[in-house]
């Protein structure tokens, strides 16, 4: 196992540099870029991982310290169930572990995550990364493990659903009901990786069965927009005979509007199927009862936290990728 002396030997910078830099001071103790990267690209290099309990010896704490990034955008609400999760591995295998949680803003989290202030965690979730996000994560080294939460990846482990199986379990649903004319309700404010797959894996399978799909976008994933964006194109929803809706937030909002208009009667001439996140009794006590694919968010914050601690005790070195499975429950019969 590499130590902090064994990198300065390679690099032929001092102990106390080394140091500096893999506890994360390098900004306040004016270490130049350079120097750090040379550090970090050497600690990869050698195997270094950092040992968090060493550090905090002269505190008397063996705390492992999980920090968790999650976007502060309209999917902020479901971090309670991914948090969830993660403590209920924590209390199953009583483990001394803390969870430190980062905000950071779409596209912009490397201003949060930085190789050198990362290293002052045992471990590291990074969940809802856009695009631009998972760049800067393939082209960035860090010596502290990383799992990411729904998000494929070579170079780190993960923990996912099959998102494009998602669209595609709805899409076989609604032909196996002889369904032929759908809408997918989505968002503007939510088209990131998952979304994407969900809508192209429902797309190419509704289309193999000979159906047509046409995307209704609200410009934001809220009660408002949606119920908005639905008056505005209500035709459309009338002519469908089954809605896909990406987010639960726009299926409500679409099964208020039909309380509130009579636009179709559900579900003798249409069906609607919903991507959701909250517990089942909340869709069973709607107006009409929604049938929903189910992501299992706290089920897949548990298996990361699972991997994150594994990890930080050094117990898995290659990249792992977890798939866990997404659930459907139907309710095609009206109250």
């Amino acid at each position: 196992m590499s130590t902090i002396r064994k990198i300065a030997e390679y690099t032929n910078l001092s102990p106390s540099t080394v140091s500096i830099v893999l506890n994360g001071k390098s900004v306040s103790r004016n270490i130049s870029e350079k120097t750090v990267n040379k550090v970090l690209e050497a600690a990869k290099e050698l195997g270094y991982t950092p040992n968090i309990s060493a550090r905090r010896l002269r505190n008397n704490n063996t705390k492992k310290y999980i920090v968790v990034f999650w976007a502060n955008d309209f999917r902020a609400p479901l971090l309670f169930e991914f948090i969830k999760g993660m403590q209920q591995y924590i209390e199953d295998t009583q483990t001394d572990t803390e969870i430190v949680l980062k905000l950071f803003t779409p596209d912009l989290l490397y201003k949060a995550l930085q190789p050198d202030t990362l290293a002052m965690y045992s471990s590291a979730v990074i969940c809802t990364a856009s695009n631009k996000d998972l760049e800067y994560l393939e082209m960035t080294d860090f010596t502290t493990p990383i799992v990411l939460y729904n998000r494929f990846s070579k170079k780190y482990s993960n923990v996912l659903v099959q998102n494009h199986e998602i669209g595609k379990k709805a899409a076989e649903l609604f032909a196996e009901h002889n369904k032929k004319n759908a809408v997918i309700f989505t968002a503007q404010d939510g088209q990131y990786i998952y979304s994407e797959k969900r809508m192209s894996g429902f797309m190419k399978t509704f289309s193999e069965a000979g159906g047509i799909t046409t995307v209704i976008n609200a410009p934001q994933n809220s009660m408002r927009s949606g119920y908005d964006t639905i008056k505005q194109t209500e035709s459309m929803f009338r002519n469908a005979d089954c809605v896909f809706c990406l987010y639960d937030v726009l299926a409500i909002s679409y099964l208020d509007y039909l309380r509130n208009t009579n636009l179709v009667s559900v579900p003798e001439n249409q069906e609607i199927i919903s991507i959701g996140t909250n517990d089942n009794d909340t869709y069973e006590s709607l107006f009409i009862p929604l049938s929903i694919i189910k992501i299992p968010i706290s089920e897949m914050g548990k298996e990361c936290m699972r991997m994150v601690i594994e990890k930080s005790n050094g117990d898995y070195n290659e990249a792992e990728s977890k798939i866990i499975d997404f659930v459907y429950t139907s309710r095609l019969t009206s109250k």
